[in-house]
Order: C-alpha cells, then sequence, then structure tokens
C-alpha cells in the first residue's frame, strides 16, 4: 500500500512538473518597457538582449533588441528571432563569449519541437547574424543552458522604459 501511494505521489508531481515546465510563458510589456532576457546582459556590461511586444500577451511586433546596457538606447531589433510560442523575456537564454564579441540566443518556438537557437557576432555595436536562420539545438549544452537559464523565477537583470500600468 505505501509503495502505490509513493508512486501515486512521484506521478503526480512529475505531471505537475512537466506541465509548469511547458506552460507558455507570456507578459504583457509597457509601451516603452524592454526587459532583459536570462543571462541578456554582456560579460562586459555594456550590451544588454531586450524583449518588448505589443497587445495583448505581447505577440504584436515582437522582438529582442540589442542595447546599449549603460544608457538604456535601443540598438535595433534581432529580427531573425520571432516569438511563436513564448514572449516572456525569462523564456529566452543568452550565452555570451567571454569577451562579449558573440553572444547565442536559445528560445523555443514550440512546446514539442527541439529548441532554436541563433547566434550573432557583435560589431561595432552592431548584432551580425553568423546564419540565415535560426537552427535547431543539437548541442546539449545549450539545451542544458536552456534550462538552467529559462526554468528559473529570478527577476531580469534590468528593465529599460516603464511597466504596464494595469488597474
Amino acid at each position: 500500500m505505501y509503495h502505490t501511494k509513493h508512486i501515486g505521489f512521484v506521478a503526480a508531481f512529475l505531471i505537475c512538473l512537466s506541465s509548469t515546465a511547458w506552460a507558455t510563458f507570456n507578459y504583457e510589456y509597457g509601451p516603452d518597457e524592454y526587459v532583459t532576457i536570462s543571462n541578456g546582459i554582456s560579460p562586459d556590461g555594456k550590451l544588454a538582449i531586450t524583449a518588448h511586444g505589443e497587445g495583448e500577451m505581447g505577440y504584436d511586433n515582437f522582438h529582442l533588441y540589442l542595447f546599449k546596457a549603460e544608457t538604456g538606447k535601443k540598438i535595433g531589433p534581432l529580427e531573425e528571432i520571432i516569438a511563436e510560442l513564448d514572449t516572456g523575456a525569462g523564456a529566452y537564454g543568452a550565452k555570451w563569449s567571454k569577451d562579449s564579441s558573440e553572444v547565442t540566443i536559445v528560445y523555443r518556438v514550440d512546446r514539442h519541437a527541439p529548441l532554436k537557437s541563433m547566434t550573432y557576432r557583435l560589431e561595432k555595436g552592431r548584432a551580425i547574424p553568423t546564419t540565415k536562420a535560426p537552427t535547431d539545438i543539437t548541442n546539449e549544452d545549450l539545451i542544458k543552458l536552456w534550462g538552467a537559464l529559462c526554468s528559473n523565477s529570478n527577476p531580469p537583470a534590468k528593465t529599460f522604459g516603464s511597466a504596464l500600468n494595469k488597474k
């Protein structure tokens, strides 16, 4: 009897855990609010990768953006990354090179599809894609990175602008 109850508890816990891990992460942004993604500040502190969208749940005109972290100045959108599932900044993770010259963005486009990644070289304050389109992730380290960065509830490192005033 104890063994059956224990198995039932473990099964219920795993179902809860898996449904949370696969839930959609959406966010309604303020008109000028740009939220830093997970690990979105470059190691040298000069650049930030942020998320911003419009409308209900942030899907309208959603993009990730490159920002100057020190001044809060928007440099431009990372147009290759389009939200098909999540609009919350915490659903996107960044892996930076130690010298801040390259960043790989890891994210998902579907609950059951492989994770995607897009890598950019950062030159003269601009993000230059290293491939034409995001690629499916097969690298186990990037999968683990996304799991570590995007499954915690840590607040964003930095937010630019003002949050939506919900009444």
